[in-house]
């Protein structure tokens, strides 16, 4: 895969003291990722999980109107204005995307580890790179996912308070850690592939914090594009394994 050599940094670079080249390195190694989803066998695996997510958001969307309709034709304090049953229905559509909008990177996590962990274990073979012989199922791929979601939330409601009393504060501190997150749920896909528990993977990423900081900045920005944020999770993986390829090679 000649692609990986033009656009990964040298390992030098990747262990520079400098911490803004680092960051810099993160982000070229997200953006680096999108042109290999070209590739057909990694294009097959990536498609399901995006399929499937299109599904999912769409079903709650449509359950969620059925819903609504349902529980405002039965009321009888709700006047039967076919207009109002309608905007509500629209309303409670567009509630619904953006709450799975906003549920998708930590969701999609979980639900598609398997997928996830396979896509790494194809992008290593295709760079000539040794896949770790996992023994982990379906369901320990998935509470590897779970471990990390309940990690994030615990930060989460740390942060909290603080950008409650002091927002000033907390709005950039809670933007960091978001950031951070973000890189450390696609970086958690390869590291967990070679089977390190929880407490390795915090350590290596704590080591590797300007590149983690850069790689989730591109995630990020990813993410706030609308339908460009479900091909996140595929380029994510991808870009996160070639970063902990080239890092291993130093």
């Amino acid at each position: 895969m000649t692609t990986e050599a033009r656009f990964a940094p040298p390992v030098d670079k990747l262990r520079s003291a400098n911490p803004i080249s680092r960051f810099i390195c993160g982000l070229r190694f997200f953006f680096g990722a999108l042109p290999l989803l070209k590739h057909p066998g990694l294009l097959a695996l990536s498609l399901l999980p995006i399929a499937l997510t299109l599904i999912a958001l769409v079903s709650l969307a449509f359950f969620s109107v059925w819903v609504t309709g349902y529980l405002l034709g039965s009321s009888k304090s709700f006047p039967s204005h076919q207009t109002l049953l309608l905007l509500g229905q629209a309303v409670i559509f567009l509630l619904a995307l953006s709450l799975g909008y906003f549920l998708y990177l930590p969701l999609a996590r979980i639900l598609f580890a398997p997928f996830s962990e396979a896509l790494s274990r194809r992008v290593l073979k295709l760079i000539g790179g040794k896949p770790t012989e996992s023994s982990m199922s379906w369901g320990r791929a998935m509470w590897e996912g779970v471990k990390l979601i309940i990690l994030q939330l615990v930060v989460a409601l740390v942060i909290l308070p603080l950008g409650l009393f002091f927002p000033l504060i907390g709005g950039p501190v809670g933007l960091v850690v978001a950031v951070f997150f973000c890189g450390f749920d696609y970086l958690d896909v390869p590291l967990s592939a070679q089977g390190l528990p929880l407490r390795k993977k915090l350590g290596w990423v704590w080591r590797h914090k300007p590149l983690i900081l850069g790689f989730g900045a591109a995630g990020y920005l990813l993410l706030l594009i609308p339908v460009a944020n479900l091909v996140s999770l595929p380029v994510g993986v991808i870009g996160a394994t070639l970063l902990v390829h080239r890092l291993g090679e130093g």
